[in-house]
């Protein structure tokens, strides 16, 4: 039994280590997961050689550098911001203290100490405070910066990642005994050093198609011809990872733990492996779009690539529902009856004239996206 892994288990049940403040929107849930793809590509331009990632386990995120035998963690704050940029207030629950260099002419209103524990930063390095085997560092992740000033001079909001170390003494000091006031007896005091800050370039509005890019960057550089399927590659990803954390129930088991809120370097592997072994649909439904131009309007193709997109990204992650079975069943029927002719058009008709007698409930554009995803994979593997 790894030392390490059987550490963060047992930090699930300390309630300093893990996340217990307020849920996530929607928005914010789509904001992690995009950011935890985006990082894993990262990792993967980096040549990492393995990787875990753990959602709502310690943390929003944290990721340790071996799926099986780690030696450090980083433990993730994942925020969103819809207006405004984070100030000292939101980000440590602490008040704003005294400068020194300026003359105090009235009493400022302070804050407890202990303010600091529900703070996004005081859970971070709470959760820090309980890992002793793993070298563990934590960063705040925001799409909006975090207005503080350095003690060098210039501000948190528009640098590159910066550590909490450097900001001036007034703060550092308080931020040092907020920290000292909530520690654990015997425990070694707070490494500042230890938590950066960093804003991110995700769009919260928008993204999936942020991520899609990076992924589209990777793909053409690794893989050219899957390039164009980077958006449902993207959408299956984060279909993997949508239930992950979302169990209640603590995991007492390292396998508990993975399973429930784990996703691996071998995990995004197989996936880019299963990849590679897949047609380039997209590319074969565009040339084919275009075939049959003058028998669909703009907004029927549009309709079309939809629910191609939703039927084609249901089928890689292994959760088609029960529509997808019958209608693919009845494509297949279809096509092993009626060989393949040299006017897609005519085909096409035939085929939907079929499909239409034998489903009547449902959309006409999703039969039509049907049968081009299973004519597509006959023509390109006819066995």
């Amino acid at each position: 039994m790894n030392a390490a892994l059987q550490e963060i288990v047992l930090a699930l049940s300390d309630p300093l280590a893990v996340e217990t403040g307020g849920s996530h929107n929607q928005k914010g849930i789509e904001f992690q997961k995009n950011w935890a793809i985006v990082k894993m590509f990262a990792l993967k331009d980096s040549d990492a050689v393995d990787f875990l990632f753990l959602f709502e386990a310690i943390q929003d995120v944290a990721v340790l550098d071996s799926s099986t035998s780690p030696a450090s963690i980083e433990v993730f704050q994942v925020k969103k911001k819809d207006r405004n940029e984070w100030t000292w207030a939101s980000l440590t629950h602490l008040h704003v203290p005294y400068e020194p260099s300026k003359n105090a002419t009235r009493k400022k209103k302070t804050k407890p100490l202990d303010s600091i524990s529900d703070s996004p930063i005081g859970k971070l390095f709470g959760s820090l405070a309980g890992l002793k085997t793993l070298s563990a560092s934590g960063r705040f992740i925001s799409n909006a910066g975090c207005d503080l000033k350095l003690g060098s001079g210039g501000n948190a909001a528009t640098s590159l990642p910066v550590a909490i170390s450097a900001l001036p003494p007034h703060f550092t000091d308080l931020l040092q005994s907020a920290l000292d006031s909530v520690q654990k007896p015997g425990h070694p005091r707070s490494d500042l050093s230890k938590v950066l800050l960093e804003r991110v370039d995700i769009p919260v509005d928008d993204a999936q198609t942020y991520t899609i890019g990076i992924v589209h960057k990777f793909l053409d550089k690794t893989s050219p011809k899957h390039a164009g399927q980077a958006r449902s590659f993207v959408e299956s990803l984060l279909a993997k990872l949508g239930p992950l954390g979302t169990n209640t129930v603590k995991a007492t088991t390292i396998e508990e733990m993975k399973s429930r809120h784990g996703f691996s370097f071998y995990e995004l592997n197989h996936a880019l492996g299963d990849l590679q072994q897949t047609t380039d649909v997209d590319f074969h439904l565009n040339e084919w779009l275009v075939e049959l131009r003058d028998s669909l309007t703009f907004w029927e193709k549009t309709q079309i690539r939809t629910a191609f997109s939703g039927i084609y990204t249901r089928k890689l992650i292994g959760s088609p529902l029960p529509m997808d079975i019958e209608i693919s069943e009845s494509c297949d029927t279809w096509l092993a009856a009626n060989p393949m002719g040299p006017s897609l058009v005519s085909m096409f008709d035939m085929a939907l004239a079929h499909l239409r007698a034998e489903h009547s409930g449902v959309k006409l554009h999703e039969l039509q996206a049907h049968f081009l995803l299973k004519a597509i994979e006959k023509c390109v593997d006819p066995s």
